[in-house]
This record gives C-alpha cells, sequence and structure tokens, in this order.
C-alpha cells in the first residue's frame, strides 16, 4: 500500500518509517557522486526537523530507519536492475 503512493518502508513488516521514494532515489544518486554518509545526512535532516518542532523519539532512530529503508531500496532497485537486463538479453 505504501509503493502505490510512493513510499518505501523501512520493514517489511509494521515499519515505523516510510520514506519518499523520490528521496531514496536523490540521497541513492547523491552517494554515488559524493561520500556516502548516511549519519551526517540523518543528522542534518534530524537537526532541520527539530528546528520546525518534529523530532523523533531517540536522536538516532531516523539514521537507522533511513539507513534501512535505503538498503532494502538499492536491493530492489539492483534486482529490477537485472531483471530488465534479463528479460532485454532474451528479446535479442
Amino acid at each position: 500500500q505504501l509503493m502505490e503512493i510512493g513510499y518505501f518502508p523501512c520493514a517489511p513488516v509494521y515499519p515505523t518509517l516510510a520514506v519518499s521514494l523520490d528521496m531514496l532515489e536523490l540521497v541513492s544518486i547523491l552517494f554515488v557522486h559524493s561520500a556516502p554518509n548516511e549519519r551526517a545526512w540523518a543528522a542534518t535532516i534530524t537537526k532541520y526537523l527539530k528546528n520546525r518542532g518534529h523530532e523523533f523519539s531517540t536522536g538516532d532512530s531516523l539514521r537507522r530507519w533511513f539507513a534501512a529503508a535505503l538498503a532494502q531500496y538499492q536491493v530492489l532497485i539492483q534486482l529490477v536492475d537485472g531483471e530488465m537486463d534479463r528479460i532485454t538479453d532474451d528479446i535479442r
């Protein structure tokens, strides 16, 4: 259901965070062109949200949840890309 509205869960069952697919794509591209630093990225977003009145229950929650969603998203993208390559190779 989350995927239908453009979000990816941090866990397959009872996720505590859902991340925009657009954000996951942006961060994936960003980390290809810069040093991948999930901790710094999450600290920046956490501070940004805190300044706007949104706080997480623990200081490291966003980093852990986001890292889980990003890792699962990247595996899914690799699987889809591999399957698309296989299909196009079969057609040729």
